[in-house]
């Protein structure tokens, strides 16, 4: 098992959500980078999706697996990111896909997590790694049911949704490739998901990545540590 990591980032224009005050798009590349450093080069692959026309940071690391887009807004990015996914034709069937949003932190130890839940249970559909904090606030979680269960080293638990950063093997990838291309918002796509196609999203407890947003982050870490 492989898992080949699709890291989108795109020129950010418009209103931005209210980050930490230690947040780059730069430091979360880095934190990624730095977690894949004790992993065998054999069980990953990381690729870059960048998605804008103007000189960017993301430009000087030159991986050898980038792919230079210009889709000009989300939606279309993630898109043309899943194409680029469907012609890859290094993935095998039982390899695992990780679509990654440029705005994410990592801890470390995250990727042996992964294939330590792979390797326990089978049959698995979405991974978020993302222990979203609403799901602990907002009323319209108040009656949210999750089936607890656990690995070696760690707690899962089944929930609503995910956002746009997730992780899928090959084979569920193309066959959710209509659904997961064609219906904006991420909430909306996992619900559809959900009710035609009975796939159901995992999550850790605690989170192993979260979404750099204040008020929104996986609870119980101090995530600058890991800067």
């Amino acid at each position: 098992m492989k898992i080949h990591i699709y890291y989108r980032h795109y020129n950010i224009s418009g209103t931005e959500p209210r980050r930490p005050e230690w947040f780059t798009y730069e430091k979360c590349y880095n934190n990624l980078v730095s977690t894949l450093e004790s992993i065998n080069n054999d069980l990953y692959e990381l690729n870059i999706i960048y998605d804008g026309s103007e000189d960017n940071w993301i430009l000087k690391y030159n991986s050898p697996n980038q792919h230079k887009i210009q889709a000009g807004g989300d939606y279309k990015s993630f898109q043309e990111t899943c194409e680029i996914i469907k012609n890859d034709l290094r993935i095998r069937p039982n390899d695992l896909i990780y679509l990654l949003e440029n705005d994410y932190m990592h801890v470390p130890g995250w990727l042996n997590k992964v294939f330590e839940l792979f390797k326990t249970y089978s049959g698995l559909d979405y991974i978020s790694l993302y222990d979203h904090n609403d799901k602990y606030f907002l009323p319209m979680y108040n009656d949210l049911v999750s089936k607890i269960f656990t690995t070696e080293n760690h707690h899962w638990r089944t929930t609503a949704s995910a956002c746009g950063s997730f992780i899928v093997n090959k084979e569920l990838f193309s066959l959710d490739y209509d659904i997961n291309t064609s219906v904006e918002g991420d909430h909306n796509k996992f619900m559809l998901l959900n009710e035609q196609r009975n796939r159901m999203v995992i999550t850790p407890i605690p989170g192993l990545s979260t979404h750099c947003v204040e008020g929104l982050m996986s609870p119980t870490i101090n995530w600058e540590e890991y800067v």
